[in-house]
């Protein structure tokens, strides 16, 4: 398992932290948007996002979503500073998935970072969703 400190030395990951910082500084979506418009990738700290690829828009949004996460914002974080991948924490804040958690009700730890488990939803609650989906919107 990686400890702490392997983990601050890994720049991907100090980047990605960071990057959350100045985008939650920002204050919402619509400004994290507005900072991406402006950034300008030929300046050194641009070049140093393009070089991990967030020149590109899907990894934008990915880092988007997990600085303004939907759900388990506290378990996005906790995630964030233990390692985890981008796609991993992208899944969190997207409610795909949440930490394990072990008798003791604590993060349960894996390789890189968190044990990250998938939601599982049954066909049942899907349909249920879909329902209350549609009768919200008739009004």
């Amino acid at each position: 398992m990686n400890t702490v400190a392997s983990l601050a030395k890994n720049r991907c990951l100090r980047l990605q932290q960071e990057l959350v910082e100045v985008l939650r500084a920002t204050g919402s979506i619509e400004g994290a948007e507005l900072f991406w418009r402006r950034m300008d990738f030929n300046k050194p700290f641009g070049k140093k996002l393009a070089c991990y690829g967030f020149a590109k828009r899907a990894r934008q949004l990915l880092i988007n979503k997990v600085a303004f996460p939907d759900f388990n914002f506290t378990e996005v974080d906790a995630a964030l500073k233990a390692g985890n991948k981008l796609w991993q924490l992208y899944q969190l804040a997207s409610g795909c998935a949440s930490i394990a958690r072990d008798s003791n009700d604590r993060y349960k730890s894996s390789n890189k970072g968190l044990k990250i488990v998938p939601v599982i939803v049954s066909p049942a609650s899907r349909r249920n969703r879909q329902k209350i989906s549609r009768t919200s919107t008739d009004f």
